[in-house]
């Protein structure tokens, strides 16, 4: 069955005339309706969604909204206005998303609600109106916030974002681990909206307004209770951690409050060990390299990293003499292997492996190993 043929006959003479997206003709017809305009207004069809997804006209939003007296806009709809036939349509915009929303169907099945459709168009000024009308920004959808549907969609922007944080939208209501699968920008943005925020803001200027004095201390106290207002998931750090995003990781940290440096320091170990797949320490020697070239704010010191560096090369170092002596080469080939990251930093000249060579008289298949790994 077609969609069409499940519509009655003013349903489908309204959505010809939200097509056109003419203001004047829609008044008319309203006019000479004798039900109230909302009686068209079933499970499927919905006049202020199918507006919204037409791109009309601000003006035909708020004449749906205010002669349909909605309650609430805090409903969805089983948006099918993909299958209706957009091949005379002019608005090359409505077309193109309305031949996409077949791939967006099986993100959320396909339902919508108003706020959500504004969002998708980029249309602020719906959002706006809706949102001061009572439309909910934590309104769940298949047990999905907005926000991560639009993110599901790939419709998710910066100014989207923005918008909904100017209207007050935050880390309050909506738990930061549900960020996680978002682009990092999105999550800096929201914890800088929510951390040091217009409150904090405003204390400042009244002291500076007031000349007001304030010891180092109570400042101190100040910011720590500011970067306490949120704690950061363990699997966001693990996250960048994994990938070896350690910028990413310091920024977090920034979030995790001096007074818990000790416990981020084991954490940080912890995983380390944790992300050492191979066993071969390439996660604690990664990692210590960068607080060696970065200046950073991690709680590691530079002469902490290069001895935690230097005691892997050591050690190393003494592995392959105890294979070269024992002459084993299938587990010094298979040791080579899984530390190529690291061979370059274990002798500095190929003078050094030929003293190892002779020291130990090893045999001609260790010298082949040695020869294919260290290029001599």
């Amino acid at each position: 069955m077609k969609t069409n043929d499940i519509l009655s006959e003013k349903q489908k003479l309204i959505l010809e005339l939200l097509k056109r997206n003419n203001i004047d003709k829609l008044k008319d017809f309203i006019n000479s309706l004798e039900t109230p305009l909302y009686f068209l207004n079933s499970t499927n069809f919905d006049l202020l969604t199918l507006a919204l997804s037409l791109n009309c006209t601000f003006y035909i939003i708020k004449l749906i909204y205010n002669r349909c007296n909605y309650k609430t806009l805090n409903y969805v709809v089983k948006d099918i206005y993909h299958l209706y036939d957009m091949s005379n349509h002019k608005n090359e915009t409505i077309v193109n998303y309305q031949n996409s929303l077949e791939v967006l169907m099986d993100s959320n099945n396909n339902v919508k609600s108003p706020l959500l459709v504004s969002l998708e168009f980029s249309d602020f000024q719906s959002v706006e109106f809706l949102i001061n009308k009572g439309a909910d920004m934590y309104f769940k959808i298949n047990g999905k916030y907005i926000l991560e549907i639009l993110r599901e969609e790939n419709l998710l922007t910066m100014r989207k974002l923005n918008f909904l944080l100017k209207n007050g939208f935050s880390l309050k209501k909506f738990k930061i681990e549900r960020l996680s699968n978002f682009e990092f920008k999105y999550i800096k943005k929201c914890l800088e909206n929510f951390v040091f925020d217009i409150n904090f803001i405003k204390y400042l200027l009244n002291l500076y307004k007031n000349k007001a004095g304030i010891s180092k201390r109570k400042f101190k106290h100040r910011v720590n209770n500011e970067i306490n207002k949120i704690e950061i998931p363990m699997e966001l750090y693990l996250k960048y951690l994994d990938r070896k995003d350690y910028k990413k990781v310091e920024y977090l940290y920034k979030y995790y409050g001096t007074e818990k440096t000790r416990s981020f320091k084991d954490f940080i170990l912890f995983y380390l060990n944790y992300f050492d797949r191979n066993f071969n320490k390439k996660s604690f020697y990664d990692f210590f390299n960068f607080i060696i070239n970065n200046e950073n704010t991690f709680p590691f010191s530079k002469e902490y990293a290069i001895n935690e560096n230097e005691t892997i090369i050591i050690n190393k170092k003494l592995k392959i003499v105890e294979l070269i002596k024992n002459n084993n080469n299938l587990k010094l080939e298979t040791f080579l292997k899984n530390n190529n990251y690291i061979l370059h930093c274990l002798y500095s000249s190929k003078s050094e492996i030929l003293n190892l060579i002779n020291e130990y008289n090893v045999s001609s298949d260790i010298v082949d190993i040695l020869r294919k790994y260290f290029l001599i």
